[in-house]
C-alpha cells in the first residue's frame, strides 16, 4: 500500500474558526475523490485502486488533511517490488494531480495548476520534450508538466472529474480561496478563486474535419449564373435537386463576359466536377466545384414546329 498525504484548504471569513457546513465540504470532497480515482485509472488502469480519506483538520480558516491510498490489486507483492515502474504510486499520482509552481520556476505543475491556467480554453500548441515533459503554450502564458499529466488533461473521465470538484467547490458560501497543497520552500501551494473553479469545465474536444474528395465528369442544366465574387451558380443534373457549385474554370467565365459565349436557361454544360466532403464528428459539408466546363450547349429557344 503507497500512501500520500497532502491538504485541502478552504478560505475565507466564515471559515475563521475552523467550521465550515458539511452541505458545502461533502460534495467538494466526494468530487475530489473522483478526481483521484480517474486520475489514477488513467495512470495505473486496473492495476491498482485509490481512495482518498479525511484525517483531522485545523484552524485558521478550516484545512482538511487528506490521504491519499493506492492499493496495488495483486497478491504478490514481489512481483510488485520487481516491477515498481509499472506503477506510479501514491506521491507521484498527488503530486502529478496538485502540484504548484516552484519558488525559483522553470519546473513542472500539476493537472489542477495547469486546467486553472487554461481557463477551460484547450491550449494553443503543445510540445513534447525529450526528457519526458510537455511544453504547454497559451496566447496568455507557457508553462511545463510532466507527459503524465499532460495524459490526464486529455483523459476524458478526469477532466469531468476535475470540471464537476470545481462546479461544486465554487458553490461554497464565502469562499475566497481554495487551497490545495501547502506551501513550502521549494514551491507554492495552488490556490483557486470562485473565478478558477468555474472555468474548470472540459474545454470542447477538438473537432477536426477530415476532407474526402472526388471529381467526375457530368451534363449539368444551367439554372442560374453569377460571376460576382462569393456567389455560387446553380445547377440541376438531369432528374435531380438543383445544388450550388463555384465556378472555377476562369476561362469560361472570360468567355461569357466578353461575348464569346451567351449563356441562356435551360443551357446545359459538360464539365469536370470536384466533390469535397469535410466530414467530422458532428456534421457532414459537401461542397461542389466545377474545375473546368469541357462543352457548351445552349438549350431550345423555340419549339421547331416544321
Amino acid at each position: 500500500m503507497s500512501k500520500a498525504k497532502f491538504e485541502i484548504a478552504f478560505e475565507g471569513h466564515p471559515f475563521d474558526e475552523g467550521e465550515i457546513d458539511v452541505r458545502d465540504l461533502a460534495p467538494t470532497l466526494l468530487a475530489l475523490g473522483d478526481v483521484v480515482q480517474a486520475a489514477n485509472k488513467a495512470l495505473n488502469g486496473d492495476r491498482a485502486n485509490a481512495r482518498l480519506k479525511m484525517a483531522t483538520t485545523d484552524e485558521g480558516s478550516f484545512v482538511v488533511a487528506l490521504t491519499m491510498d493506492v492499493g496495488w490489486l495483486t497478491d504478490m507483492l514481489d512481483a510488485v517490488d520487481a516491477h515498481k515502474q509499472r506503477f506510479d504510486a501514491a506521491n507521484q499520482v498527488m503530486d502529478l494531480i496538485i502540484k504548484g509552481t516552484t519558488i525559483i520556476g522553470g519546473g513542472t505543475i500539476g493537472l489542477i495548476a495547469a486546467v486553472k491556467a487554461l481557463k477551460g480554453k484547450p491550449p494553443d500548441k503543445v510540445k513534447l520534450k525529450s526528457d519526458g515533459t510537455a511544453e504547454i503554450n497559451t496566447n496568455r502564458n507557457n508553462f511545463l508538466v510532466d507527459e503524465r499529466t499532460l495524459k490526464l488533461m486529455q483523459d476524458s473521465p478526469t477532466r469531468e472529474a476535475i470540471a464537476d470538484f470545481g462546479k461544486n467547490a465554487s458553490q461554497v458560501d464565502g469562499l475566497d480561496y481554495l487551497r490545495i497543497g501547502a506551501d513550502t520552500e521549494a514551491s507554492k501551494a495552488v490556490r483557486l478563486t470562485k473565478t478558477d473553479l468555474t472555468s474548470f469545465k472540459k474545454p470542447p474536444e477538438a473537432d477536426e474535419p477530415g476532407t474526402e474528395t472526388t471529381r467526375r465528369e457530368a451534363w449539368l442544366k444551367i439554372v442560374t449564373m453569377h460571376f460576382t465574387f462569393g456567389y455560387k451558380w446553380r445547377f440541376s443534373p438531369r432528374g435531380e435537386r438543383p445544388f450550388l457549385a463555384e465556378m472555377e474554370d476562369p476561362h469560361f467565365q472570360n468567355d461569357v463576359q466578353k461575348g464569346k459565349v451567351t449563356l441562356h436557361a435551360n443551357d446545359t454544360i459538360r464539365c469536370q466536377l470536384r466533390e469535397e466532403q469535410s466530414i467530422s464528428a458532428s456534421s457532414l459539408i459537401t461542397t461542389i466545384y466545377v474545375e473546368k466546363v469541357l462543352e457548351h450547349r445552349p438549350g431550345a429557344r423555340q419549339m421547331n414546329l416544321l
